[in-house]
C-alpha cells in the first residue's frame, strides 16, 4: 500500500516538474556552497566575514529587484495563459520590465550611500563599496532574467527553468571563485558576481526571444522594450506590489540575521554565523522548487476547482513539513564531519550552531505553500501585518539577544522569528480556506 502510494507519487506530474526543477535549483545551489567553502578556505574568517556583510547589504538594498516581482506577474500571467490572452500577456510583460527598470533606479541611488551605511555600522566603509558591486550585479541579473524566469515557469518548460537557475548561480560564483584565485580576494569575490551576471542579462535576453517564437501568445522582445513606456503601471501595482513586498519580507528575514550579528560581535564570529545558518539554508533549499511551481499551480487550481484548493495546500504543507525535519535533522548530524573535511579546523566553531538551528530548520517545511497561498487568496495585505508585527517586535529583542549572548543570540532570534511567522501564518490559512 505504502509503496504503491510511492509509485503514485512518483508519477504525478506536479512531483515530476518538481524534481526537475530541483535538479536545476539545488544543482546550482550546490555549486554555489562549493565554491563558498573554497573561498571561505582562501580568504579565512575575517575576510569572509567582510564578504558576507557586504551580500548582507547588497541583499537588503535590492530587495525590490529580488523574487517578489516575477513571482507576483508569475500569478498573473499563469491566469492569463489559462485563458490564452495574449493582450493579458504582453501587458503584463510590460508592466514587469517598466516597475523593474523604475527600482533599479532607486537602487542605484541608495548604493550612493552604502559606504557611509557600512561605516556607521560596522567601522569600515569598504564593506559598503563590495556591497555596492554586488548591487550593480543584481541590477543586471534582474532584467531579462526576471522576464524569461516567469515566461519558462508559465508556459511550463520546467526543465528549462531550472537549467536558467543553474547557470545562472554557477556562472556567477565560478567567475568569483577565478577572481579570488587569481588573487584579488574579496574585491575578485564581487567581482565575479557582476562579470557573471552581466553575461546571464545577455544569455537570458536570448532565451526569452526563442520563447517568443514558438509561443505566439507572447510577444516580440523588441515589441515588448518599445511598448515598456506606455505600460500600465495602475492596472497591476496593487496587486504586485503588496505580493513583491510579502515576498520580500521573506527576503528580509534571511538577510537581517547576518547584518544584525555584525553590530555586537567581530567580523570573525560574522562568519561563523553565516556558515552555520547558510548550511542549514542550503539544506532547506531543496524544499524552494515546491513554492515556485506553487506560484501557478495555486491560482490554476481556483480557477478549476476551488474546492481542491485547501486539500492541496494542506498536503504540499504537512509533506513539506516532514521533509525539513529530515533534512535538518539529517543535515545537522554530519555536520562535523562535513565542516572539518571541507571547511577546515579554522570554522569548526560553526559546528554548535548548527545544532542550534534544528529547531528553525525543523518548522521551516511548514511555510512553504504560504507565499503561493496568500498571493492566490489575494490576502497578502495579512501576511504582510503579521510578518511586520514580528520584525518589529522581533529587530529590538535580537539585538538585545545579540549583544548579551553573541552568536546564540542570533541563533534563538532566527528560531523565533520563522517560527513564529510560520505557525501564526499556516493557522490563519487553514482557518480562512476551510470556510
Amino acid at each position: 500500500m505504502f509503496q504503491n502510494k510511492i509509485l503514485d507519487l512518483k508519477q504525478h506530474w506536479f512531483i515530476r516538474n518538481v524534481a526537475a526543477l530541483q535538479a536545476g535549483s539545488f544543482g546550482g545551489t550546490i555549486i554555489q556552497a562549493v565554491i563558498g567553502i573554497v573561498i571561505a578556505r582562501l580568504v579565512q574568517p575575517e575576510n569572509f566575514g567582510t564578504y558576507s556583510l557586504a551580500i548582507g547589504m547588497a541583499g537588503m538594498t535590492s530587495l525590490v529587484l529580488g523574487m517578489g516581482i516575477q513571482e507576483a506577474v508569475s500569478s498573473l500571467l499563469g491566469r492569463a495563459y489559462v485563458r490564452k490572452d495574449n493582450i493579458e500577456i504582453e501587458n503584463i510583460l510590460g508592466f514587469m520590465l517598466k516597475i523593474t527598470f523604475l527600482a533599479a533606479l532607486g537602487v542605484i541611488l541608495i548604493s550612493i550611500f552604502l559606504p557611509n551605511i557600512a561605516d556607521k555600522l560596522y567601522g569600515n566603509s569598504v564593506i559598503g563599496v563590495y556591497a555596492a558591486v554586488v548591487v550593480i550585479a543584481t541590477l543586471f541579473s534582474s532584467l531579462f532574467f526576471t522576464l524569461t524566469y516567469s515566461s519558462f515557469q508559465v508556459i511550463g518548460r520546467t526543465r528549462s527553468l531550472g537549467l536558467l537557475i543553474l547557470s545562472d548561480q554557477s556562472l556567477r560564483y565560478v567567475l568569483s571563485l577565478i577572481f579570488v584565485l587569481v588573487g584579488f580576494g574579496v574585491l575578485g569575490a564581487v567581482s565575479g558576481q557582476l562579470a557573471g551576471a552581466m553575461i546571464i542579462f545577455v544569455v537570458s535576453a536570448l532565451l526569452f526571444a526563442n520563447i517568443s517564437k514558438k509561443e505566439p501568445l507572447f510577444p516580440k522582445l523588441l515589441h515588448l522594450l518599445s511598448s515598456v513606456a506606455r505600460a500600465d503601471v495602475k492596472k497591476y501595482f496593487g496587486f504586485t506590489f503588496w505580493v513583491a513586498l510579502d515576498r520580500n519580507m521573506g527576503n528580509i528575514f534571511m538577510a537581517l540575521p547576518v547584518i544584525l550579528t555584525g553590530v555586537y560581535v567581530t567580523v570573525s564570529e560574522v562568519s561563523f554565523f553565516k556558515l552555520a545558518f547558510g548550511y542549514t539554508n542550503l539544506v532547506l533549499s531543496l524544499l524552494g522548487p515546491i513554492s515556485v511551481l506553487l506560484n501557478v499551480e495555486f491560482p490554476k487550481i481556483q480557477v478549476q476547482d476551488e474546492g481542491q484548493l485547501y486539500r492541496n495546500f494542506k498536503k504540499v504543507s504537512l509533506y513539506s513539513l516532514g521533509l525539513s525535519v529530515l533534512l535538518t535533522i539529517g543535515a545537522a548530524i554530519v555536520s562535523p564531519f562535513v565542516f572539518k573535511i571541507l571547511y577546515g579546523e579554522s570554522y569548526v566553531p560553526s559546528i554548535k550552531y548548527i545544532f542550534g538551528l534544528v529547531a528553525y530548520g525543523s518548522l521551516f517545511g511548514i511555510g512553504v505553500g504560504l507565499g503561493p497561498m496568500w498571493r492566490a487568496i489575494d490576502k497578502v495585505k495579512v501576511s504582510i501585518l503579521i510578518n511586520s508585527v514580528i520584525l518589529v517586535a522581533g529587530i529590538p529583542v535580537g539585538l538585545w539577544l545579540i549583544k548579551n549572548y553573541g552568536l546564540w543570540g542570533s541563533v534563538i532570534m532566527v528560531t523565533i522569528w520563522f517560527s513564529v511567522s510560520h505557525v501564526v501564518s499556516f493557522a490563519y490559512l487553514v482557518k480562512k480556506l476551510k470556510k
